[in-house]
């Protein structure tokens, strides 16, 4: 994802300062995993519970219009297709939305962030023939800088729970 100076290292740097805090409360590390992971079911869990003015109404406008307007299925994420018989990663539009549950604005912005993060971290930068992400990369990493900041926000008055020693 071609992200502009200095936004990749901003979202890198908000998302990882994020992660390092969830990482110190139990609750949001994905069990049964070797490497330490941040469950983010956990982090959707809690988000959808909180009021609306304690996250989604304290993004920007810009960011919620990015991100909780249209069809809801950007940024695109990478998934595995058959291409003959050999697998191949394309992006491809998913829901933001979970599978079988209501329509959540707080689980909207976390996946949206979350898969902004992934996309400039592993995929799409290599070929500059293949621009999956419709020219708005520095747009949806604005956005997601937001949201990391405002999770990070939320951390920091322990709406998450304090950290264990």
């Amino acid at each position: 994802m071609p992200v502009s100076d200095p936004l990749d290292a901003d979202l890198l740097r908000a998302f990882g300062r994020l992660e390092f805090k969830l990482k110190q409360r139990a609750r949001f590390l994905r069990p049964n995993q070797r490497d330490a992971m941040v469950n983010w079911r956990a982090v959707n869990a809690l988000v959808s519970a909180l009021r609306r003015e304690d996250f989604v109404d304290q993004v920007s406008d810009e960011t919620r219009r990015k991100i909780l307007t249209r069809s809801r299925d950007r940024p695109k994420v990478q998934e595995v297709v058959m291409v003959g018989a050999l697998p191949k990663a394309e992006f491809r539009r998913r829901a933001l939305d979970i599978q079988g549950q209501p329509p959540s604005d707080a689980i909207a912005l976390v996946e949206a962030a979350r898969r902004v993060r992934n996309n400039l971290f592993h995929g799409g930068k290599d070929d500059p023939n293949e621009q999956p992400f419709d020219d708005d990369d520095d747009e949806w990493a604005l956005a997601a800088i937001d949201v990391a900041e405002r999770l990070l926000a939320l951390v920091d008055r322990n709406a998450f729970g304090p950290p264990e020693p």
